[in-house]
């Protein structure tokens, strides 16, 4: 690997965590701002229009894993001009997002048919409204998606993790006025299109003029289509099947509940969604290598490349779960209120298999770019159909905590068991020697742990945040220093030490 690819993809890694603390910090400021504002109903309907226009952009998923794949695989072989390729998905991409736009603007016309009787009139007013305003920024994600695939393909990670921060930072800087002012939630929506379309404006010119992106619109290759369509179309459909699992218990909870569960759940999957931000926000910076090795059939790299992520991986996702086990609760009544205390026990059931699935970072990508990702979403659509089925019931019993249990049973069966089996079977992944790293890192684990219990037994956290900081503090302070030297590696140790050298001459060069 040269320098300049190496320096960007440690200045990625540094800016994808940068991003993810501002998200984290302007959702602990932002979201009890719109919690007071709109009231928990209304939150929960806009969460509820949110989550059902994810399955609006979930082509998206497929075509952007797709593109960089398709990309890499026609620079390193030339078995397709360029060119060509960037045309073919302008095209996939344009035809994608009108499509999501049709049925966004049908949805919102028959919000009544598609959530029931449980939500009132003027709840469905706000709805069908805010899936108008959805439907349009559908398009705009939709276009977006080739060039922020292209700037990832070119591993211009510093630029992209750049324009997501801008993002993460403008978004509730813009809208929390409105909501102190009174505006509501399709006001912020509108807020949300307008910063999607200022982001398609600067991907389209920067990948354009500076990466001198080309496009042949002219005629079509069918067999290219076919190839791009199949591959696409099966991470589309574990898309679907993931956004079920994660999204289906708040349609449940609507039909059967009310909105006010919906709220309850929607705060609980926030943290979840947090939690695969955080624990999953460099591996996107992994797969135009995992795609060049795979072209080149580089299998011992590959395997070396997901065991050496993997640990890294594990103690991010490990220090951010056992943080919110220990301290999630007090923060979530803290910050959220009394009325949201389910909410932590919502999160906790939904992130305990996740934690899982983070460990295993690259595998999923490795899988796709050997096109054997096939396989897992036969296994996924039992999963997801396992998870609506059980999860009904427990949601008429025990409203968000009982659905939440329901997604955790079936997240457990597909997590723990049966990718293991699969990234060993189907992907040649040496899961044995991945297991046997795992077992490595719990002595880094054991101090930080015991800690957190006697912090949990002896009632030492407060429901205040001068409490939480205080504590929180200690505790990732232990956990850092524990597994600094019990758990990491000299080559760990070494590598982290560079990052963080090279950002801070970098810094001195930009004061200077």
């Amino acid at each position: 690997m040269d320098v300049k690819r190496k320096k960007q993809m440690s200045f990625g890694i540094l800016f994808s965590y940068l991003v993810i603390g501002v998200r984290l910090l302007s959702g602990i400021l932002y979201t009890p701002i719109m919690l007071r504002s709109l009231g928990q109903n209304v939150y929960g309907v806009y969460s509820l229009c949110l989550s059902f226009t994810g399955y609006l952009t979930i082509f998206n998923a497929g075509m952007n894993a797709a593109y960089v794949r398709f990309y890499v695989q026609a620079k390193e072989t030339d078995s397709y001009p360029v060119e060509k390729i960037n045309g073919t998905f302008l095209k996939l991409f344009t035809a994608i997002g009108l499509a999501g736009t049709l049925l966004g603007f049908i949805a919102g016309r028959n919000a009544e048919v598609l959530f029931g009787n449980k939500i009132l009139p003027s709840e469905y007013e706000i709805l069908q409204k805010s899936f108008y305003v959805l439907a349009i920024t559908v398009f705009l994600t939709s276009v977006n998606g080739i060039f922020n695939s292209a700037i990832i393909a070119h591993e211009k990670f510093i630029v992209g993790k750049l324009v997501d921060f801008l993002h993460t930072v403008l978004a509730p800087v813009i809208t929390i006025p409105f909501l102190l002012y009174g505006y509501g939630a399709v006001t912020i929506l509108v807020v949300q299109m307008g910063l999607t379309a200022l982001m398609l404006v600067f991907n389209s010119f920067y990948s354009i003029k500076k990466l001198g992106m080309k496009f042949d619109l002219i005629g079509g290759d069918a067999i290219l289509l076919r190839s791009i369509t199949v591959f696409a179309g099966f991470i589309t459909i574990q898309a679907v099947m993931d956004q079920l699992n994660w999204q289906v218990d708040k349609f449940i909870l609507a039909r059967v509940r009310g909105a006010d569960e919906v709220a309850i759940y929607s705060v609980g999957s926030q943290f979840n969604a947090i939690f695969l931000s955080i624990g999953g926000a460099a591996a996107g910076i992994f797969i135009a290598e995992i795609n060049r090795l795979t072209a080149h059939g580089d299998e011992s790299r590959i395997s070396e490349l997901f065991i050496r992520t993997s640990r890294i991986f594990t103690q991010i996702a490990v220090l951010i779960m056992s943080a919110f086990i220990i301290f999630g609760r007090q923060f979530i009544t803290r910050w959220a209120g009394e009325g949201y205390g389910d909410s932590f026990f919502v999160s906790v059931l939904i992130m305990l298999p996740v934690t899982v699935a983070l460990s295993q970072g690259l595998g999923q990508d490795i899988a796709r770019a050997k096109n054997l990702h096939k396989t897992q979403i036969v296994i996924n659509i039992c999963v997801c159909l396992l998870n609506t089925i059980v999860s009904i019931p427990l949601a008429m019993w025990y409203g968000a905590v009982g659905s939440a249990f329901g997604t955790f049973v079936c997240e457990i069966v597909i997590c723990v068991v049966v990718q293991s089996i699969y990234y060993h079977k189907v992907v040649k992944i040496n899961m044995h020697v991945y297991y046997r790293e795992m077992l490595r890192l719990i002595p880094g684990w054991v101090i930080p742990f015991l800690m957190g219990g006697i912090f949990n037994y002896y009632n030492l956290i407060h429901n205040n945040y001068k409490s939480l900081f205080i504590y929180g503090s200690v505790y990732m302070t232990v956990y850092a220093v524990s597994v600094w030297t019990l758990a990491m590696t000299t080559e760990e140790r070494g590598y982290i030490k560079r990052i963080i050298s090279k950002g801070g001459n970098h810094r001195e060069r930009h004061d200077a």
